[in-house]
């Protein structure tokens, strides 16, 4: 059933979030299966690849996959409810995480890709560095309302090393995201943007809509 937020407008079901993080759960899945079997499969074409840097993948994809999974628990009402000391020590755990994987992202590009895809997975980790770097201080001056809303930009980003490889499994899609057209990369750069705009201001919008119906019909029948 529908929840209020903070504010007192209707927000999203619970069940939204649930859905939202089967979703990623499910993708994790297929990305693991699909794009990462080449760290215990070296015959795998991706081995050669990514050879060069594979020790630079270490730190930036256990900071990364960390980010990932702790970011989840920061959206848990329960766990900020009856468990607020963990909830705040996974937050600064995530934050660390993107502090280490953001800057790594950044120095494996230059390494190893051509100028549109550094380009683009600069930019990715700029954003994912500034609107983390705006949610932990948000919570530090206690503005917890745009803590919320900047955390929730974050981890969107943190998602785009999901959607990325899973747009690309589909059919046709994979020669869109090459190093020199990183085309589908910033596809998802503008979705991580678009979707927590959205969930953040929708039941808003929706909310005034109700209220300004209301007194509406309250003028009409005074």
């Amino acid at each position: 059933m529908p929840v209020r937020s903070d504010e007192g407008a209707f927000a999203w079901p619970v069940g939204a979030k649930r859905a939202l993080f089967v979703a990623i759960a499910l993708m994790t899945l297929v990305v693991l299966y699909n794009n990462e079997r080449f760290i215990v499969d070296h015959g795998d074409p991706s081995w050669a690849y990514y050879f060069p840097v594979r020790w630079l993948l270490v730190p930036h994809g256990i900071a990364g996959a960390a980010a990932l999974f702790l970011g989840m628990s920061q959206f848990s009402t329960r766990l900020r409810a009856r468990r607020p000391r963990l909830h705040r020590a996974l937050g600064r755990c995530y934050v660390v995480g993107v502090l280490i994987a953001a800057p790594m992202a950044m120095y494996i590009t230059v390494e190893h890709n051509a100028m549109p895809q550094r380009i683009a997975i600069f930019t990715t980790a700029t954003l994912w560095l500034l609107t983390t770097a705006i949610a932990f201080y948000s919570i530090r001056t206690r503005n917890y309302q745009q803590h919320k809303h900047w955390m929730m930009r974050s981890y969107a980003i943190t998602v785009i090393f999901l959607l990325d490889r899973v747009i690309d499994i589909a059919p046709g899609l994979l020669a869109l995201d090459q190093d020199t057209s990183p085309n589908i990369l910033w596809l998802c750069n503008v979705v991580a943007w678009v979707v927590p705009t959205v969930i953040i201001e929708l039941p808003r919008v929706l909310h005034r809509r109700t209220v300004a119906g209301a007194e509406a019909r309250a003028a009409t029948t005074s």
